[in-house]
């Protein structure tokens, strides 16, 4: 079973119609939808914004003892100046790049890394190039930050140059998913890109392309499952 947690209700509910719904099931705050993609058995939930509300929806999804794969989907800001808005970012590793003990631990309590399983990084590529989708393979950073200022930017690339996006969410569920044993793949669309003057679509444009893009990944990733 696949534990599908997308950042936005326009990317669930994009999912969902893909999906043959058994039943709903709601734990806390968090409704669960269960059924059948492409014929590979789901759990499919929001987790809104934000590490704490990811590490929530996480948790629930990986409590599942079904659950085999955590795919997280959602959307990012692009850190490299040859991506464009619509790009795909592909997880290899996740950081929680917010996270600095280092007083205590000197440089290595900088960033909480989690590592992809390269196979999934490979079939996340594969199916990208299939569907004809731009996409990029790298780290994806996640604070509780929406970066909008050029010294957040020069932090971050400072201490993570390896980073291809940033985001609010991945870091936590891999965290958590990697606590439970279970392989965890983290997909963001880019919505904006650092290094570019204006954003070319409205967000509300955006998000409704970025949703169907999101769902019709994992659609084709169930049907080769």
């Amino acid at each position: 079973m696949i534990g599908i947690i997308c950042a936005m209700e326009e990317e669930l509910q994009a999912v969902l119609a893909h999906v043959k719904e058994e039943k709903q099931v709601r734990t806390g705050t968090t409704r669960l939808h269960y059924g059948t993609l492409n014929g590979q058995a789901i759990v499919a939930c929001l987790s809104g914004v934000g590490k704490v509300n990811a590490a929530m929806a996480a948790t629930i999804v990986c409590m599942e003892p079904a659950v085999d794969l955590v795919m997280n989907v959602g959307v990012a800001g692009g850190l490299r100046s040859g991506q464009h808005v619509c790009d795909l970012v592909i997880s290899d590793a996740l950081v929680q790049a917010d996270f600095d003990s280092s007083p205590l631990d000197g440089e290595e309590g900088i960033g909480l890394r989690f590592p992809v399983r390269p196979e999934l990084v490979r079939k996340a590529s594969a199916i990208a190039r299939q569907l004809d989708i731009p996409y990029h393979v790298g780290t994806i950073a996640t604070q509780d930050l929406f970066m909008a200022r050029p010294e957040d930017f020069a932090k971050l690339m400072d201490r993570f140059p390896q980073s291809a996006c940033a985001e609010m969410e991945g870091g936590a569920v891999a965290q958590v998913a990697i606590a439970f044993e279970k392989p965890v793949l983290v997909l963001r669309t880019l919505s904006d890109v650092v290094h570019h003057a204006d954003n070319p679509m409205e967000f509300s444009k955006f998000a409704a392309l970025a949703s169907r893009q999101a769902a019709d990944v994992i659609a084709a990733w169930c049907a080769q499952a």
